[in-house]
């Protein structure tokens, strides 16, 4: 008789902690967030492997770099580099009177708009993970494309003041835009987001 109460008491304890547990767990998942993207700036930035982070205009090039450029828009080419900083926000911050949690960026299949314009497409070479903390993380896209592919109908001085517009001296991150399909990693299991706009504007 002992015996089988001692094991109904742990089936009772059992099942109460299941329960809870389970309880907990659809709790943490009704309320999980997903992260939050914001294009914070843009940073070495190459033109044929010129820097132009001090450049504002053709005048700032030296005569040098301008013929090395020159000869790329001469052959129909104008390669450029760049790293796209984003701003990460893990809203499962436990503030709300909710489990924090932490999140890992698995997957993150972009595209990238310039000035409205669609270009490429890329994946994340690693993973990134956020933890459950107000602190914003940072996730850098580097980029290599052919500018002249996609705007060498601007000319040679259009296209030029164009990649300044990206990553001169003066930047106006408002002209890029990322659309990306994140697939993120948590204690309960992966999640695939809707597609997400990234933009300077605000996080999204």
């Amino acid at each position: 008789m002992k015996l089988f109460r001692y094991f109904l008491i742990f089936g009772v304890l059992f099942v109460f902690v299941a329960c809870q547990t389970i309880k907990d767990v659809t709790h943490s998942l009704s309320s999980f967030s997903s992260l939050r993207f914001k294009i914070e700036n843009v940073t070495e930035f190459q033109i044929a492997g010129v820097p132009i982070a001090t450049k504002q205009s053709l005048s700032d090039f030296s005569p040098i770099d301008a013929v090395k450029i020159g000869q790329e828009v001469a052959k129909n080419k104008l390669p450029v580099s760049f790293i796209i900083n984003i701003a990460v926000k893990n809203p499962n911050t436990g503030l709300q009177g909710t489990r924090p949690i932490p999140v890992k960026l698995k997957q993150f299949d972009w595209t990238l708009f310039i000035d409205g314009t669609k270009t490429i497409s890329g994946k994340l070479a690693r993973e990134y993970e956020y933890p459950a903390s107000t602190e914003l993380g940072h996730l850098p896209l580097e980029v290599s494309l052919d500018l002249f592919e996609f705007f060498g109908n601007r000319g040679y001085e259009g296209i030029i003041n164009l990649a300044l517009s990206l990553g001169g001296l003066k930047q106006n991150p408002s002209k890029i835009a990322i659309e990306a399909i994140p697939i993120f990693s948590t204690p309960f299991g992966n999640f695939q987001a809707p597609k997400v706009r990234v933009t300077s504007d605000s996080f999204n």
